[in-house]
C-alpha cells in the first residue's frame, strides 16, 4: 500500500524533473545543447562508450553547463 504522501512526493519529484537543461561542450565547442536530464545521462553514457571504443572524447576534455528552466 502507498500512502498519499508518498504520492505526492513522487509526483512533486516527477514535476521537478526537467526543470535544468543540460550543454555539453568538447573544448570549449558545443556538442549538445538543451538535453533534458534524461538525455542527457544517455547522451554521457554514448560518450563513455564511444571513448571506450575509440580513445575520443577525452572525458577530461569535456564540461557540462546547466541552466535552470524558470
Amino acid at each position: 500500500m502507498i500512502l498519499a504522501s508518498e504520492l505526492v512526493t513522487k509526483r512533486l519529484a516527477l514535476s521537478d524533473m526537467g526543470a535544468e537543461l543540460y550543454t555539453v561542450l568538447h573544448k570549449g565547442e558545443v556538442l549538445y545543447e538543451h538535453l533534458t536530464e534524461e538525455e542527457y545521462f544517455d547522451t554521457m553514457e554514448d560518450l563513455s562508450q564511444r571513448f571506450y571504443e575509440t580513445g575520443s572524447p577525452n572525458p577530461s576534455e569535456l564540461d557540462t553547463r546547466i541552466i535552470q528552466k524558470d
